[in-house]
């Protein structure tokens, strides 16, 4: 494994060494060449982000490297950067496999298991474009999300058709305001130039929040994005809320490598109330000026 993100490569590690490998962990792209000549390493998960260069120009490297010494080598690049350039890059380097962090257990062990061959599935350019195609579309509801109210929408109100009471805020203006909150959570991790001034936690309950206004599932993936945290650290945050049941967990029945996330019902309603409070007062206090 080549990541500097040490966390992360101690989580990588344990779940391999569980599926009976063994690891090795590189922290640069030196220590990678010099790890490769030194050990008989067959297949090297790279991140693309690196302290000395990107991860593709690693792969190539240490491709011709073996191509030198006869070697064999395979690889698998994982990002929690994805984006449509870096996974064109990677096919192009000849890249086995393309996982997006967080990265499960399962996910590895398949992603391991689909480069030895042993059990049949798709093709890996195919589940590349998936991967590229289904990040394309997250990132670009995020950024309509971040940039501009968007399009209007016909949305049901929470829990039913007859819930909204007079007087109260209704899902179109829950709406509006819980995206103009996760804009103003945006312009504040900005301030630090990153997660310094943020709340991922806030805004993931946000996000997660919207996804049931307008009646959407999000991935654990998704929900890391929206967090605005860097990926290994946004996953701890899930499993941390998932372990003290402020979210659950819902396998996706049409994709066993998928979870969604949703606010535990005993979390919801409360934080509901206190957006539908704080949407009140704020029209109120424009409809004063």
């Amino acid at each position: 494994m080549v990541d500097d993100d040490r966390d992360w490569c101690l989580e990588c590690a344990f779940s391999l060494t569980h599926l009976g490998y063994e690891p090795l962990i590189a922290h640069g792209i030196g220590d990678a060449m010099a790890m490769f000549v030194e050990h008989d390493v067959s297949t090297a998960i790279v991140d693309y982000n690196l302290p000395e260069g990107d991860g593709i120009s690693l792969i190539r490297s240490l491709s011709e490297k073996a191509q030198e010494q006869g070697r064999s080598l395979s690889f698998i690049m994982a990002t929690g950067h994805a984006t449509k350039d870096v996974a064109i890059g990677a096919m192009r380097a000849s890249v086995t496999d393309f996982l997006e962090k967080p990265i499960t257990q399962e996910q590895l062990r398949d992603a391991l298991q689909r480069l030895k061959g042993l059990r049949p599935s798709m093709p890996a350019r195919e589940a590349l474009l998936d991967k590229i195609s289904d990040l394309s579309s997250e990132l670009q509801r995020l950024a309509l999300l971040m940039d501009g109210p968007g399009p209007a929408t016909s949305l049901a109100p929470i829990g039913g058709p007859d819930i909204t009471k007079p007087g109260e805020v209704d899902a179109s203006d829950l709406n509006a305001f819980i995206r103009d909150q996760l804009r103003r959570e945006a312009r504040r991790r900005e301030i630090g130039g990153g997660e310094l001034f943020g709340d991922p936690t806030w805004a993931m309950l946000l996000d997660l929040l919207l996804a049931k206004i307008e009646q959407r599932q999000i991935s654990v993936s998704s929900a890391c994005i929206a967090s605005g945290a860097p990926m290994s650290t946004a996953l701890r945050l899930v499993r941390r809320l998932v372990g003290e049941e402020v979210l659950c967990r819902l396998p996706d029945e049409h994709d066993r490598r998928r979870h969604f996330l949703v606010i535990n019902p005993r979390f919801e309603q409360p934080l509901l109330d206190y957006i539908t409070e704080q949407s009140k007062l704020a029209n109120q206090q424009t409809s004063t000026r």
